[in-house]
């Protein structure tokens, strides 16, 4: 089976790539993407306007999406197969102290993020750790559901500020 992406090869200078379906490995998912957000950071991504330690090129944009997962690789939860599904970007340690507060963006084990150092959702297919799936709903809107990577944030960002 096969999978199209778009990559960004360097900055300003992106194509259309036809390849192998990628297999998930040990612990992660495959996804079928269904939709993607575009953001002011994949914008920044293709125009060279991201610190060089954020992104890695070549790169698959796109870190606001949902879909449905069809495979899984060796340790993750067949369950899983079929299910519609966002995930957490940032691929964090996980045992860091920031990862134990719960401050994983602040992740001290080194930087790695779906879309910008990792594969991301510009494509027909996503791999992702299945430690950070965010299974939905049967019946949700995979349109709709593209959207909360960017409402999360702002979510983590109202708590944190402990608006009033």
């Amino acid at each position: 089976m096969t999978s199209r992406a778009i990559v960004v090869d360097r900055p300003g200078t992106h194509r259309l790539a036809t390849g192998p379906r990628p297999a998930p490995g040990p612990g992660e998912v495959l996804v079928e993407v269904a939709a993607a957000g575009i953001c002011m950071s994949d914008r920044e991504v293709y125009d060279g306007h991201r610190d060089a330690a954020f992104v890695r090129y070549p790169v698959i944009p796109g870190h606001e999406w949902s879909g449905t997962v069809v495979a899984v690789g060796p340790g993750a939860d067949p369950a899983l197969v079929g299910r519609r599904t966002v995930a957490e970007g940032f691929r964090a340690c996980g045992v860091c102290a920031r990862c134990r507060y719960g401050e994983t963006s602040l992740c001290t084990g080194g930087y790695a993020e779906t879309g910008f150092t990792e594969p991301g959702a510009f494509a027909d297919h996503v791999v992702v750790p299945a430690r950070l799936l965010h299974p939905l709903r049967d019946d949700a809107d995979l349109r709709a559901a593209a959207l909360l990577e960017p409402s999360a944030v702002i979510a983590a960002a109202v708590r944190a500020g402990r608006a009033r």
